[in-house]
C-alpha cells in the first residue's frame, strides 16, 4: 500500500530570499552589541567574566571551560561571534573568546590567538639571553599555550614537561625562577590589566 501524493502547486520551488540570524538583531553588530551588553550584566554574575576582563593573569582552565559554557548556553560561541565580526567589519580573523570579550569590553585590539601568544612570547624571549635548553623550554611553553590558552604550574606536570622530569626539573632548569618566568609569560599576554569601566 502507498499512499497518496498529494500536490500544493504545480509550480518549480523558487528561493526567493536568504538572510542571517544574529541573536535578537537582523545585523551583525546587533548580535555584538548584545554580546556586549551580556558581559556587562553579568560581570558580576559569572565569576569568569570578570576575571578576563578584570584580572586576566587569574584565568584557570576551569574558569575558562565554566565560560565558555555559559556564554555557549546564550549563543554566544566563538564561531558565531567569528562570523558576526566577519559580516561586520569584512575581516576574518581568528579571535578566540578572550580576544572577543576584552575587545567589547576594553577596546583590546582584537587579534587571533596565536598572534597575541607568539607577540607575547617574543617579549619574554628578549627579556634576557636564555640557554638554549631554556630557550627550548620556552618554546615548549608557548605551544602549550597555543593548543591550550593556559599553562601554569600544574600544567608543567603532564605530557612532555612531565616526562622530562616536571616543574622541579624545569625549575631547576631556570634557576629557581620557573613561577616567576610563568608570570612574566602572562604579563606579557595582557600587558597592562586596564580597570574595567
Amino acid at each position: 500500500y502507498l499512499p497518496k501524493k498529494q500536490f500544493i502547486s504545480n509550480h518549480e520551488d523558487e528561493l526567493t530570499s536568504h538572510t542571517r540570524g544574529y541573536g535578537k538583531g537582523e545585523k551583525p553588530e546587533d548580535f555584538l552589541n548584545e554580546f556586549k551588553e551580556f558581559i556587562i550584566d553579568n560581570m558580576n554574575k559569572i565569576p569568569a567574566l570578570a576575571i578576563v576582563c578584570k584580572r586576566p593573569r587569574e584565568l584557570t582552565r576551569a574558569s575558562l571551560r565554566q565560560l565558555k559554557i555559559e556564554l555557549d548556553k546564550h549563543g554566544f560561541t566563538e564561531p558565531n561571534l567569528k562570523i558576526a565580526w566577519r559580516e561586520w567589519k569584512n575581516e576574518d580573523i581568528s579571535a578566540d573568546i578572550i580576544s572577543f570579550l576584552r575587545r567589547l569590553t576594553l577596546g583590546d585590539p582584537l587579534v587571533s590567538h596565536e598572534e597575541r601568544i607568539k607577540e607575547a612570547m617574543k617579549k619574554v624571549y628578549a627579556l634576557e639571553n636564555w640557554t638554549k635548553i631554556q630557550r627550548k623550554w620556552l618554546e615548549q611553553i608557548e605551544r602549550q599555550l597555543i593548543a591550550e590558552t593556559i599553562v601554569n604550574k600544574e600544567d608543567l606536570e603532564k605530557g612532555a614537561f612531565k616526562a622530562k622530569g616536571g616543574f622541579n626539573t624545569l625549575n631547576k632548569m631556570f634557576q629557581g625562577r620557573l613561577v616567576n618566568v610563568l608570570d612574566e609569560i602572562k604579563k606579557s599576554l595582557y600587558p597592562d590589566e586596564k580597570k574595567y569601566a
